[in-house]
């Protein structure tokens, strides 16, 4: 029997969430994949997330925030944050003000 590795929740806020399918996303990933690695699935999952989390160049969007268990992955090991099964990964849009 092939492990199915992990399940991880992933919660979106507005404008992220507005194209996307009502209720719970869980991502199956392999065991020890990080957080980027689960953005990744998120995109392959629902590509019109793309331009909203990617740059041109393929890489994650600088001002993308995201938190692993409600820590900012900024405190942690960034994107390269591993996840465990049953983790929560939030995405948040970025936050401008004055």
């Amino acid at each position: 029997m092939i492990p199915l590795g992990m399940r991880v929740k992933v919660e979106l806020y507005f404008p992220f969430r507005r194209e996307l399918p009502a209720g719970e996303i869980v991502l199956e990933l392999p065991e020890g994949a990080s957080a980027g690695e689960a953005v990744a699935a998120l995109v392959a999952q629902f590509p019109v997330l793309r331009d909203k989390l990617y740059d041109s160049r393929g890489n994650l969007k600088r001002l993308v925030s995201a938190l692993v268990n409600g820590t900012s992955v900024q405190f942690l090991q960034g994107f390269s944050t591993p996840l465990s099964d049953g983790d929560e990964l939030v995405l948040l849009p970025p936050v401008g003000g004055g």
